[in-house]
C-alpha cells in the first residue's frame, strides 16, 4: 500500500488515499470515483471510462490497464482525476 494525495480540478478538492500498487489502474480509478461521490455525496456525471488519472510529478496520463507499480508511482506521489 502507498500512501498519496489526489486532487480532483472539477471539485477544487484533494484528497489522501491508501492505494493497493499492483492493482490496475482502471480499478483503482472505479473505487476512487465511487469513494470521490459517496464523501461528496453527488452523483458522477459522465462514464468513469472517460475520467483520465495522471502523475503530476511525472507530468504523465496513467494508462487504465498498468500499475501504479509499473509507472513508479510510490509514497507521497501526487496525482489528478481529470
Amino acid at each position: 500500500m502507498i500512501q498519496m494525495d489526489l486532487y480532483v480540478p472539477s471539485l477544487n478538492k484533494k484528497y489522501n488515499f491508501n492505494l493497493n500498487e499492483t492493482a490496475l489502474i482502471g480499478t483503482i480509478m472505479d473505487e476512487l470515483t465511487e469513494m470521490i461521490c459517496q464523501k461528496e455525496q453527488c452523483t458522477l456525471c459522465g462514464e468513469v471510462s472517460e475520467l483520465m488519472l495522471i502523475s503530476i510529478d511525472k507530468k504523465e496520463v496513467l494508462q487504465r490497464q498498468q500499475t501504479l507499480e509499473q509507472y513508479g508511482i510510490m509514497t507521497g506521489s501526487r496525482l489528478m482525476l481529470v
